[in-house]
């Protein structure tokens, strides 16, 4: 880590008292539910009413934006190479025009209030396509019942980044359930009984703790994450954390995309190396080629100054990867809140934005 590393007081994240006591809406324990909440989406997902017509499609558009839509990425990602249809995620307003009769939409929105999400299911409507919705409930849920379309909804009180077990654990138990893939049954209790040991190493109250240690090694460090693969998605959801948890400053990159610009940029501003720290996320099944440009691309860092780690968990299976490095990255986002002096769950600055979107 570069000398210029700040110094950061501790103590908040040393006893269990004084992080509850910075933790007033329980992020916390929304970390911790992670594997439940898989367990539960995918036992709800298996017991819904899915029309058999839903299987009978050309393509699948999960329509979200935020923690509805990151729990359709990773999924997508997760079956690139088995998925029987293409499987896109749309985080915008509308639709792609390739969409027909002949697509199944996925409206996938926490809330069911999200106005992209919104906007995405009345142009899905209107295409004649057909229409799953998942949600706790809302106008999304409304306009869902009130079109006849199958609403798979769920309870959890959270905010929407909170709830990634049941983004991913409904989308998979629906893709199953339509046959666009594989029976996955094992493979999640695999992964779930991976995640549960390494829950016992990064919870507030374990001895030695990697994701307290990791926290307070990044504190004051802006965060570029990269992956590639299913890891680039996991890319996307640990800037995502930086910036809603701790309140700070983050981005992400994909490779191979980034060893062909990313690198080259690597020597300047000088102020970088006082600033930036690469997080690697890889994986052991990361495609052989990708292992040698994370390799070479941790050397060109080197020889730039800026600092680099490197995040990788062992598991059964790709899903295990994923569910361990959500897990810890949330619990560094989390201690990283707390050093930085901020509540993890309270996002006043969207809040601030649907005030003044809806003014508008």
């Amino acid at each position: 880590m570069a000398s210029t590393m700040q110094r950061v007081d501790t103590s908040v994240i040393e006893s269990v008292e004084r992080i509850r006591a910075a933790d007033p809406a329980n992020m916390l324990d929304r970390i911790k539910d992670l594997g439940k909440q898989v367990r539960d989406a995918w036992a709800i997902a298996r017991n819904a009413p899915l029309p058999p017509a839903y299987g009978d499609v050309r393509n699948v558009t999960l329509a979200g934006m935020g923690g509805s839509a990151i729990g359709g990425d990773f999924a997508a990602a997760l079956l690139a190479e088995e998925l029987k249809v293409p499987m896109a995620i749309h985080r915008d307003y509308g639709l792609p025009s390739f969409i027909g009769r002949d697509s199944l939409v996925i409206c996938s929105s926490y809330s069911g209030n999200t106005e992209e999400t919104l906007s995405s299911f009345g142009e899905a409507q209107r295409r004649g396509a057909k229409v799953l919705v998942l949600t706790t409930g809302g106008k999304l849920a409304d306009l869902g019942r009130g079109a006849a379309f199958p609403v798979v909804t769920f309870s959890y009180k959270a905010q929407p980044r909170a709830a990634l077990g049941y983004s991913l654990g409904l989308v998979l138990g629906c893709l199953v359930r339509l046959g666009f893939v594989r029976e996955l049954g094992s493979d999640i209790d695999a992964a779930l009984d991976d995640l549960a040991r390494l829950e016992e190493r990064v919870h507030e109250g374990a001895r030695s703790n990697d994701a307290k240690r990791m926290a307070t090694e990044l504190y004051g460090r802006i965060i570029f994450a990269y992956g590639a693969g299913v890891m680039g998605v996991m890319a996307r959801r640990t800037k995502g954390q930086w910036n809603e948890n701790a309140k700070n400053w983050s981005a992400f990159d994909i490779m191979s995309e980034l060893n062909h610009n990313a690198v080259v940029g690597f020597p300047h501003p000088q102020a970088a190396r006082d600033a930036l720290t690469v997080l690697f996320l890889r994986s052991d099944r990361d495609n052989a080629r990708h292992k040698i440009r994370f390799d070479v691309t941790a050397e060109l860092l080197d020889r730039v100054g800026v600092p680099h780690k490197t995040l990788r968990f062992s598991g059964q299976n790709m899903l295990s990867e994923v569910l361990q490095m959500v897990m810890f990255t949330d619990y560094v986002s989390f201690y990283l809140a707390l050093l930085n002096g901020a509540d993890p769950s309270e996002v006043k600055s969207i809040d601030y934005l649907k005030d003044r979107l809806a003014k508008s």
